[in-house]
């Protein structure tokens, strides 16, 4: 007998065929019960070698023996007359096809119900649209994608707080950093932080990632144990755990080691060896301790957080002077000091300058450092800077992919789209694209409601400034915006309480109490401007914003000699010294000088302090110089006849036109330059356009008009009747006002 018969008669085939089709389903079966136990990974793999290794030994075992109606025998014992093997035979022939039948149902049941059961808990985030300014609807796929929620502090100790949110924060900057992995960006994050009941297909879903990385820390002395964990979201299967304990000299090891795990699970392109992990760029613990101080402080976003950030930024860095992180950081820094108001420009600008400079020696192609460099040039524009301004939105909107998780960036070169260069559309579009990484980003919400409002969406607008204050309840910027929002509109109760709870979010914000003392002089109540500007005083003596309110205060209270000295002062100042209180100490000056009829001496004293604002054929290099341009053409038409200051302001309107400059393109503007040109119908309209927005927004916008400058204009009927409409409005108001401040709430 051959060899293959014989191993036929032995049953060995069948045996084999058997083997294979329980062996399968068995896997089949194991998978599915272990996922829902969360084993690891490599549990699973080991059975399967053994199980391969067991093919084998089964067919070694079919030649070997047979099973006889006495039990089972060696072959070589067994009687060839006395062979049982057809019968054996034909039992296993029913036994393969019976578990054949069972393997059919199985893949029939996975097929068609448990992968459409998965199906739909699988968040809608494999694919997602991402409108750029050349193509509106490109597919693009995501690739793995994971959210880092903030790690769980064991330690029993609340100052250790910030330890645990600081190694967070890394992990999610070094995964950030991996090309083909998509991070949730830390806003949205940490937004589940103290919420223990939000369940891992919630957080998923509301963040648009497939893996969920948690953990904990407890430190303990110098050392530290950490426990992290990446789990599938859609099924709850945790795909890899790992406990870490160390001594705490050991973070940066346990940072990188935790990110090169994750990394690898998720198959990124670590796996083929080319990209590193990037890392905290120090050694010294110290530093880095000091560092996430910094940086919990920073997140909170008040007056008081800041300022304690910048402090512990500085402590790091003397601690570690080449801890590139901590100057970004600190850089970032100053930037939202002067967005709140806590520092002026000037003193932004030079401290920006100097790290940055710092950054771009050490590391030339620092992405980070770029774009903040690139916004430092956006604050420094001038009216001539329009090429300028585009060059620089072009190469932030090329950065931004680059530095995904950056929110803030996003929202800055955002407001440059729209307002600076007048994209307001691709400000929106770069915005959305941005919820794709940080969906609940309180910054992201709150830039597209101010884009909203430019296009004159406002019940988008509003929308998105109350989801802001959703998603960061904390934030005084918020209230803030809303209370803009409300002024705009018309409802100037609602623009005050909302103001309140701006001031009551962050009481050490001069800024705040500098805007409601500006509101109640505008509104007529000198009194209650005066208890707030006081508390501008106790809060930030020597701020710009308390200059300013000096002038509110005199034009407030109606005493013309004093504004005009006040206003005198300021403009001759220093240009270091007259930054953000220069516009309104110009127009009032030149408001109250021309009502004077003292509009010669006002102009002389302009040209005196600036020659070069005569020539009108050009526009200066500032800002400031070319406002003085347009107020001294303004106060010579109370001295000069008409034709030569048509002649003069031609040329000067020619240039702001050609520059492209978006403050010259509003009603009131334009208005002027028909005034100046000669064309009163179309000053009339354009003044009547000017008059039919609320009043609520511009208070004293009546006030302009009773200058000698718009006689013309003023005596128009219809611009006579807006003026007096207005100051009933004014006066219903200031009632309403009065009634509002008996409230318990006011007068705490």
């Amino acid at each position: 007998m051959s060899f293959f018969k014989e191993l036929k008669r032995r049953n060995v085939f069948r045996v084999g065929i058997a083997y294979v089709v329980v062996a399968w389903l068995v896997a089949q079966v194991l998978d599915l019960v272990l996922e829902s136990f969360g084993a690891p990974p490599w549990f699973m793999r080991s059975l399967l070698v053994v199980l391969a290794a067991g093919l084998p030994l089964a067919l070694v075992f079919a030649w070997a023996f047979e099973m006889t109606p006495e039990g089972l025998k060696k072959e070589k014992d067994v009687d060839r007359s006395q062979s049982v093997t057809n019968q054996t035979g034909r039992k296993l022939d029913r036994m393969i096809i019976g578990i054949m039948a069972v393997v059919i149902a199985f893949l029939v049941l996975d097929r068609f119900v448990l992968r459409d059961e998965i199906g739909n808990t699988v968040p809608a985030v494999e694919t997602q649209t991402v409108e750029t300014a050349e193509t509106a609807d490109p597919v693009v796929e995501t690739g793995p994608s994971v959210a880092v929620l903030p790690f769980v502090n064991m330690s029993g100790d609340t100052d250790n707080e910030y330890f645990s949110d600081g190694l967070t924060e890394t992990l999610l900057h070094m995964l950030a950093q991996l090309p083909e992995l998509r991070v949730a960006a830390r806003t949205s994050s940490f937004a589940f932080k103290d919420k223990p009941d939000a369940g891992i297909e919630e957080i998923s879903k509301a963040l648009g990632v497939a893996h969920i990385l948690e953990g904990s820390v407890q430190k303990a002395g110098n050392r530290v144990r950490i426990t992290a964990q990446l789990i599938r979201a859609e099924d709850g299967f945790h795909v890899w755990s790992q406990n870490y304990d160390r001594i705490l000299e050991d973070i940066f090891a346990i940072q990188d080691e935790i990110a090169k795990d994750v990394a690898g699970v998720l198959d990124a392109t670590l796996l083929d060896g080319g990209v590193d992990i990037p890392h905290i760029e120090t050694s010294n613990l110290n530093a880095y301790d000091t560092y996430l101080r910094a940086m919990e402080q920073q997140a909170i976003g008040s007056y008081g957080s800041l300022s304690t950030a910048e402090s512990l930024f500085k402590q790091a860095l003397a601690t570690d002077p080449g801890f590139i992180d901590a100057k970004l950081g600190l850089a970032r820094n100053y930037y939202m000091q002067f967005n709140t108001g806590l520092i002026e420009k000037p003193q932004m600008q030079q401290a920006v300058a100097s790290i940055l400079n710092q950054v771009r020696e050490e590391q030339p192609d620092n992405r980070l450092a770029r774009a903040l460099e690139l916004i430092a040039q956006y604050n420094q524009w001038s009216l001539t800077d329009q090429e300028t301004m585009r060059a620089v939105a072009d190469e932030l909107q090329l950065l931004l992919p680059l530095l995904p998780s950056e929110s803030y960036i996003r929202g800055q070169v955002a407001l440059i789209f729209a307002f600076a260069i007048d994209q307001p559309e691709q400000a929106l579009k770069l915005l959305d694209a941005g919820l794709m990484v940080d969906p609940l980003s309180a910054e992201i919400y709150a830039q597209r409601g101010n884009v909203y409002a430019k296009l004159e969406q406002f019940e988008k607008a509003r929308e998105s400034y109350l989801k802001a204050i959703e998603l960061d309840p904390l934030d005084p910027n918020h209230y803030g915006r809303m209370a803009s929002y409300s002024a705009q509109r018309g409802d100037v109760i609602s623009a005050f309480k909302w103001r309140l709870k701006n001031i009551e979010s962050d009481p050490q914000d001069h800024e705040i109490a500098g805007l409601m003392a500006r509101s109640f002089y505008e509104w007529g109540l000198p009194e209650e401007g005066d208890r707030w500007m006081e508390r501008v005083r106790a809060l930030a003596p020597n701020s710009d914003i308390l200059q300013r309110l000096l002038i509110d205060r005199a034009h407030a209270h109606g005493n013309a000699d004093e504004l005009i000295a006040i206003a005198q002062e300021m403009i001759a100042a220093p240009a270091s010294m007259r930054h953000d209180a220069f516009p309104t100490a110009l127009f009032d000056y030149r408001l109250y000088m021309s009502m004077a009829g003292r509009q010669k001496e006002a102009c002389d004293f302009l040209v005196g302090l600036r020659p070069e604002i005569t020539s009108f054929e050009q526009l200066p290099g500032d800002m400031q110089g070319v406002l003085m341009q347009w107020v001294t053409l303004e106060l010579m038409t109370g001295f000069l006849n008409p034709q030569e200051v048509k002649d003069k302001w031609k040329p000067f309107a020619e240039n702001l036109r050609q520059n492209g400059t978006w403050w010259f393109d509003n009603s009131m503007s334009h208005a002027i330059d028909f005034l100046i040109l000669g064309d009163i119908d179309s000053a009339v309209e354009k003044a009547l356009e000017d008059l039919a927005q609320p009043l609520s927004s511009w208070p004293t916008r009546g006030d302009d008009y009773e200058s000698p400058f718009w006689e013309p204009v003023s005596s128009n009927p219809k611009v006579a009747a807006r003026l007096s409409e207005m100051k009933r409005e004014k006066q219903q108001v200031h009632k309403q006002l009065i009634e509002m401040l008996q409230g318990p709430e006011w007068n705490q």
